[in-house]
């Protein structure tokens, strides 16, 4: 009998065990290389490798599980903003839409409802603060309002309106945020996060390295944080460091935390055909995956999510020049052209747009030790935004600008390829670390992949609802009452809703409003979408009025 009692409980064990569903994580890190194509991933491979033979891989590489389908609403090769919205809402949009509904048209190649139409869209990590109390992260290497980040903790239509933008990542009290922009972080609301708490280091990497808790900010440089190539390590810190920073900061929290981390430059050099920019910036990236992974790892609790937002470029070897023989070719032969190059040609064509023709011949002896030739010159002052030229405007209206022609230039004494200064429709890599091995694999959309993380931070079904409650159309949260909006100035409205002796105004863009003269703060940021003059906010302000 005790045999068959013992015999009996194992299998009752074996059996629980094999239908038993992995708990949700308690912290989630979502690294986002933006606009790796995948062949980048062989290219800086094998760049490592002719570095140090040792060194032939790359952090993420045992983590790789398949490939994700990226697209917008209605076009095939996505833009930023929509494709990681579509990550963070689970709702594919369209150009330059941040977090917000899609605009119904002709050629959508999913199904949109026309009456939704720029309603600003919960996102996962304003999910993950008000629903489970997490600690929330961004780090990147752009400017914060920057169209990842920005899908991460604002909404609009247009990716380009910073002005919009700012101020709702400020207000939405993200806890740790580290990366570029300085300028964009004006003065009122360094006011706001230092009266709520937070420390705020601008151009103080000692500052940020001293500081061991959130709730902070940390930027550095007016717009973008410079290539890892131009990087200076005394003043600026790596994408690793700020990674391993906000972990520290968001990992006390006992509730667990979200952090976004974006390698944003990547699409910017690709943008530009910039190889050796584009493999310096992604190998960084990796360094911050490794950073995120060995916490996981170690922690124990903690998933682990590295995905592109789409390609860019399509950057790779081989090219026209290595039409034949490249067989034969080796990795020196490859590879050896670009170990002179120190300069990105960003910054190479902005100090030739500073300069006479005559002067360019030193900097290119200086930055990439090469000798140019006059007709070398006379094809590089072609370019469209070199204004010394000796030809006119009109004549050089239809030409490329003087960092892509100086690309097309650099880049044509190499092995390295592009097939366009755009983006790319092919499917994106995704890697995967969880501590109980729950992860996706083989071919997955854009779509699926959001379901995994909100069921990872048990959130299933969750965003819909939050979405309704704290992004409602004030004409019906307020029916029936008196409602007037006034334009304060540019970029800034108030909402004013009255109810017999009761009235209430709503700030745009922030997540202040004021009741009967009384000022209140709320959990989310109330948006204004001029497109439909509509302010969208939190259902339940109407019982401030009742």
């Amino acid at each position: 009998m005790m045999k068959k009692w013992f015999f009996c409980n194992f299998l009752l064990i074996i059996f629980l065990t094999a239908f038993a569903q992995p708990k949700p994580v308690k912290n989630v890190i979502v690294l986002i290389p933006d606009g790796t194509s995948t062949s980048l991933l062989s290219v800086c491979r094998w760049y490592k490798t002719y570095q140090d033979p040792a060194q032939n891989y790359l952090y993420i590489d045992p983590f790789i599980k398949g490939l994700v389908g990226t697209s917008s609403s209605d076009a095939p090769i996505g833009d930023s903003a929509p494709t990681t919205s579509c990550y963070m809402t689970g709702q594919m949009s369209q150009t330059g839409f941040v977090s917000t509904y899609p605009v119904k048209t002709d050629h959508d190649i999913i199904p949109v409802d026309a009456t939704r139409a720029y309603q600003p869209l919960a996102t996962l990590l304003e999910a993950s603060k008000q629903i489970h109390h997490k600690s929330t992260g961004l780090v990147f290497t752009c400017e914060f309002p920057h169209a990842t980040p920005a899908d991460c903790s604002a909404h609009t239509y247009s990716r380009g309106s910073y002005k919009t933008i700012a101020p709702q990542m400020v207000h939405n009290l993200v806890d740790v945020v580290i990366g570029g922009g300085t300028s964009y972080l004006l003065p009122e609301y360094q006011d706001f996060l230092k009266s709520h708490g937070y420390q705020v280091f601008l151009d103080d990497k000692k500052g940020m390295e001293n500081c061991h808790k959130a709730p902070f900010w940390a930027l550095y440089h007016e717009s973008s944080l410079p290539y890892e190539l131009e990087r200076n390590p005394a003043t600026t810190p790596s994408l690793a460091e700020m990674t391993q920073k906000a972990i520290e900061a968001l990992s006390q929290n006992p509730e667990g935390f979200f952090l976004m981390v974006e390698g944003s430059k990547v699409d910017w050099a690709a943008h530009e055909n910039d190889g050796k920019c584009a493999v310096l910036e992604f190998i960084e990236f990796d360094k911050a995956c490794q950073v995120a992974l060995d916490f996981a790892q170690k922690e124990g609790q903690t998933l682990v999510v590295i995905v592109p937002d789409h390609g860019t470029g399509a950057v790779t070897i081989g090219n026209a020049k290595s039409n034949h023989g490249y067989d034969k070719m080796s990795l020196q032969q490859l590879m050896s052209p670009i170990d002179d190059y120190k300069l990105s040609t960003w910054t190479m064509g902005e100090k030739m747009k500073a300069v006479e023709t005559s002067e360019w011949p030193q900097l290119f002896e200086k930055h990439f030790n090469i000798q140019i030739t006059g007709s070398d010159i006379e094809y590089l002052q072609t370019a469209r935004d070199y204004q010394k030229s000796k030809l006119s405007q009109e004549e050089r209206r239809g030409n490329l600008s003087l960092s892509r022609m100086l690309g097309q230039f650099l880049y044509g004494r190499t092995y390295f390829g592009f097939t366009t200064y755009g983006h790319t429709i092919e499917n994106v890599f995704y890697a995967m670390y969880h501590p109980q091995n729950d992860v996706m694999t083989g071919y997955i959309t854009n779509l699926q992949l959001h379901d995994y993380l909100c069921r990872q931070l048990n959130l299933t079904d969750s965003l819909p609802k939050l979405t309704s409650e704290i992004y409602a159309d004030h004409h019906k949260v307020f029916e029936g009452f008196t409602t007037r909006i006034d334009s304060l100035a540019p970029n800034q409205y108030k909402l004013v809703v009255k109810n017999k002796k009761n009235t209430l105004e709503a700030d745009s863009y922030t997540n202040r409003i004021v009741v009967n003269k009384k000022v209140m703060e709320i959990p989310s940021v109330i948006v204004y979408m001029d497109k439909n003059q509509t302010f969208y906010l939190p259902a339940n302000l109407r019982e401030y009025l009742q």
